[in-house]
């Protein structure tokens, strides 16, 4: 009469111990692919060979390595390699990775966020976006930026400002590191040669040299105009301060759910 009693707790105990643990695989299977998806979409993938670009001084120094794992919040790749010798790279050393996927050229920017505990690998901080060349060149960003100055310049050897060359009452409304879009009132001219310091927040102030491309006239109702203009002179060191600001802010948009 007491066997039945003793045998049935012990089924329930293995029942309910297997059902738990089959259940805790099922989600660990289920949320990996789901973190992972908007990468391996775009060919970002273990085993995927990268080129790295750094900034470093004046010039510009190509690394290369290969993903080995994808995690929640960072890239593991191996220690970067150039002219047959490891490079370690400094934690928040900005990094712009490029590699192909399907013949299409893939670019990302992001920073270092640190090392393996076997020095083995590096450690990049997920990149908000990744772009392609038949897609875009730069990802621009929507922005309400105003200028420390702008003003006209005179075309020549040195690019000198213009006389009363300032130009009042502009805003930035579209960055890139390929270039800007300026609001205004004020008539500019296709071809017409610009100068700008521009503070970003964050990141410091970039002082470069514009080219207007185009000019669209106010809309309906509007009073400004809005100038598309490209970076004709610039430092590697302020491309470097855009390219830090836009990711930042690509970064606050997706955590906020504007991306």
């Amino acid at each position: 009469m007491s066997a039945p009693a003793s045998a049935s707790p012990t089924r329930s105990r293995s029942h309910q111990g297997c059902s738990q643990s089959g259940r805790g695989r099922r989600r660990m299977g289920a949320s990996q692919p789901a973190r992972n998806d908007r990468y391996s979409a775009c060919g970002l993938v273990p085993g995927v060979p990268l080129r790295l670009e750094v900034s470093v001084g004046d010039h510009v120094e190509s690394y290369a390595t290969r993903v080995e794992e994808i995690g929640a919040a960072t890239i593991s790749v191996l220690v970067p390699m150039a002219r047959m010798r490891s490079r370690r790279l400094s934690t928040g050393t900005l990094v712009h990775a490029e590699y192909i996927f399907r013949n299409r050229r893939c670019r990302f920017v992001t920073e270092v966020a640190g090392h393996s505990a076997d020095g083995l690998h590096e450690l990049l901080h997920l990149p908000p976006d990744i772009d392609t060349l038949e897609r875009r060149q730069h990802f621009r960003l929507q922005t309400a930026l105003r200028p420390h100055s702008l003003f006209r310049l005179v075309v020549g050897p040195d690019d000198t400002p213009a006389e009363d060359a300032s130009l009042e009452d502009c805003t930035i409304v579209d960055l890139s590191e390929g270039g800007i879009c300026l609001s205004s009132r004020v008539l500019l001219q296709d071809g017409e040669r610009l100068g700008i310091v521009l503070p970003l927040p964050g990141v410091g102030e970039i002082n470069a040299r514009l080219r207007v491309l185009s000019v669209d006239e106010p809309q309906r109702g509007k009073l400004n105009r809005r100038a598309h203009c490209i970076f004709t002179d610039i430092r590697l060191s302020d491309r470097d301060r855009i390219a830090r600001y836009l990711m930042r802010r690509q970064l606050e948009m997706r955590r906020r759910g504007q991306l």
